[in-house]
């Protein structure tokens, strides 16, 4: 998802990119990529990116008085939100329990949990780059093509574990924050008190909804 800056008031349409297969691959290349983008893992990737994912964040973002809060984000929170977003659409009835649906959610979220141990095995020295395109393969069930690019990612960006860590910081604030409420809570007013304090750190939205330092996990 590519969207205007905060402060953008010319070019304001928001691009949502996908990536095809490259040209020179061979055609068993092609097809292990498109695999990657059946219609369950798409139909998940469409709401993580557009809606209510990263596009809904943009427009929260605009309507923020703080200029910090415009402009810098912890991507626990803004990568925690989105994939959060693919399990909660599901959760509360979207595609009527189409199980393809539930499928391609539940294999973008294991090739969220891939890239939490994976980061942290390559960069401590314990993970090959080609023990971890296994991995990928086998406990996150992803395809080769998919695989090759995680991996080679996984080797720059030792920190593509925030999608998982996000999600799971959302849904104990989300558990705690409807403890504290009890019959009151609403899951719509949940998500617009969190969305309008931009992408600061999980903690300090804890702080604002139950007013206390509690653990974010």
């Amino acid at each position: 998802m590519d969207t205007p800056g905060a402060y953008e008031t010319q070019a304001t349409e928001a691009m949502f990119n996908v990536t095809l297969p490259e040209p020179g691959w061979t055609p068993q290349q092609v097809e292990d990529w498109m695999e990657g983008f059946n219609r369950g893992t798409i139909l998940s990737t469409a709401i993580h990116e557009a809606y209510p994912g990263h596009y809904v964040q943009f427009l929260w973002v605009k309507r923020l008085n703080s200029k910090v809060r415009k402009l810098l984000f912890c991507n626990s929170n803004v990568e925690g939100w989105a994939h959060y977003t693919e399990q909660m659409m599901l959760d509360e009835g979207y595609g009527g329990g189409d199980a393809k649906l539930r499928m391609g959610q539940l294999q973008d979220a294991l090739l969220r949990n891939a890239r939490f141990i994976v980061g942290i095995e390559m960069h401590t020295g314990n993970m090959t780059m080609d023990q971890a395109k296994e991995f990928f393969i086998r406990e996150g069930y992803q395809v080769p093509a998919v695989a090759d690019v995680e991996a080679k990612r996984g080797t720059s960006d030792p920190t593509y574990l925030v999608y998982t860590l996000g999600k799971l910081q959302i849904l104990k604030l989300r558990d705690d924050y409807k403890g504290k409420l009890g019959n009151k809570f609403m899951l719509q007013e949940f998500h617009d008190r969190f969305m309008d304090q931009g992408g600061v750190p999980l903690v300090i939205i804890r702080r604002t909804l139950l007013g206390d330092n509690s653990p974010t996990l």
